[in-house]
């Protein structure tokens, strides 16, 4: 099962990094502990940096109303689908403030609207839980995974102030100055 996950995973981001962009976008900010930082990417897409208690999560989303579960595109694109992961910017998985900030670039994809979240979704759920699937089902599940149209990023972190963990807390991440750049396909619709 593992060794499936990372086969698909592996054509998975080969598939996204042959896409060619058909644009860049480049956004730069500064966060404080427990904000929200919000972009519009265009295409009808937002970036965002969205609170957790000890951090952020890296989002991309369609923006306005969108069906439930819709609300981050980068989770269905981004392996590995279990454990720690680059969008979790975060002392998840028992992350220092120190290593969560020194890991960057942080590189991401994500699909680019919400018809393709469903199909990419179907895919990761069914191989993290195929308890009921055939072995067609999975097979196709990892043959298709990742190939909807994706884009991509790198989140850049610039400058940051931490608190260092103590023996009474395990520490923070108060603020961070970044640059993000997204690259968006030409296969966007």
């Amino acid at each position: 099962m593992r060794h499936s996950i990372a086969s698909a995973a592996a054509v998975f981001a080969l598939t996204a990094l042959a896409q060619s962009p058909s644009r860049v976008v480049r956004i730069s900010g500064e966060v404080k502990r427990g904000e929200a930082f919000t972009r519009d990417i265009g295409q009808n897409l937002e970036f965002a940096l969205r609170p957790v208690p000890d951090g952020w999560t890296i989002t991309v989303s369609a923006k306005g109303v969108r069906p439930a579960g819709c609300d981050d595109l980068v989770w269905v694109a981004t392996p590995p689908y279990r454990f720690f992961n680059q969008r979790y910017l975060d002392l998840s998985y028992a992350t220092s403030p120190r290593q969560a900030v020194a890991m960057t670039p942080r590189e991401f994809s994500f699909v680019l609207n919400c018809a393709d979240y469903a199909v990419e979704e179907k895919r990761v759920t069914l191989l993290l839980w195929p308890n009921s699937a055939t072995e067609a089902e999975l097979q196709q599940a990892r043959d298709k995974l990742g190939t909807s149209p994706l884009g991509k990023g790198r989140f850049f972190i610039r400058d940051s102030r931490i608190t260092d963990p103590d023996g009474r807390n395990p520490g923070s991440i108060d603020w961070l100055r970044f640059d993000v750049e997204l690259q968006l396909p030409a296969s966007a619709r």
